[in-house]
């Protein structure tokens, strides 16, 4: 599957103008018997490329992870903000060969070595998982390989391989227009820094539920498909 950019992330981008802004993808978690927003996804495009834009909410905190990519889908800028008692940043700036600067509570750390073309993401963030399944090749299949670079406001910064690997198919059921439509689904095994998890993604790679591999902890599902997904298992 190619990362192409009207795609990215699985939103439909229209022109950047504020009336044309897509809906933002929203992801929910139970909690105390009922289901919360988890995180809410968005991207815009513009004539100068794409920005991403992922924000996970918890009890006492926000994270969000704002991702600027070139017309070329090259990233521009990553930055990871952490709302609690205060707001903390670290913002993430590729150069070229293998190097950048992070930039963090006024100081600046320049880092070399670095891998290309890197999956960025935080914690708390989802933005690994929804990144894997884009970027994931169908044609080639397998287990496929995708370095990752984590960035936090105060935790050290972390050089990281994740796996994507599509393991079957699921079909469902969906409500559109009036009717019932079956609506067929890749399951992947994603491996991440905190651990394996099972993923259903749609045909354009957009991620719909997710579940820890091992059958324990909250699932996290795309607002709308509750229902349809309720009865997928790893």
């Amino acid at each position: 599957m190619s990362l192409l950019l009207p795609l990215l992330f699985g939103c439909a981008l229209l022109p950047a103008a504020e009336a044309d802004k897509p809906a933002p993808l929203r992801y929910l978690r139970p909690a105390k018997e009922k289901l919360v927003l988890e995180s809410e996804v968005v991207s815009t495009a513009n004539d100068d490329g794409i920005v991403y834009v992922s924000r996970t909410e918890r009890d006492k905190e926000r994270m969000t992870l704002t991702l600027r990519f070139s017309s070329a889908g090259k990233l521009q800028l990553a930055e990871a903000a952490l709302e609690a008692a205060t707001r903390r940043t670290a913002t993430f700036i590729p150069e070229a060969k293998g190097r950048g600067r992070l930039n963090r509570a006024g100081a600046t750390d320049f880092l070399d070595k670095l891998p290309a073309d890197p999956i960025v993401t935080t914690a708390p963030d989802w933005s690994d998982v929804f990144q894997l399944v884009k970027r994931y090749d169908l044609t080639k299949g397998g287990k496929q390989e995708f370095a990752g670079l984590w960035i936090h406001p105060v935790q050290p910064l972390r050089k990281l391989t994740f796996t994507v690997e599509r393991v079957g198919e699921n079909a469902v059921t969906v409500r559109q227009a009036d009717k019932d439509v079956e609506l067929k689904l890749n399951r992947f095994r994603v491996k991440l820094r905190s651990g394996e998890y099972v993923v259903w993604g749609d045909a354009a790679g957009r991620v719909l539920r997710l579940v820890p591999a091992d059958g324990k902890g909250d699932f996290v599902v795309l607002e709308g498909f509750q229902a349809a997904t309720k009865g997928l298992r790893p």
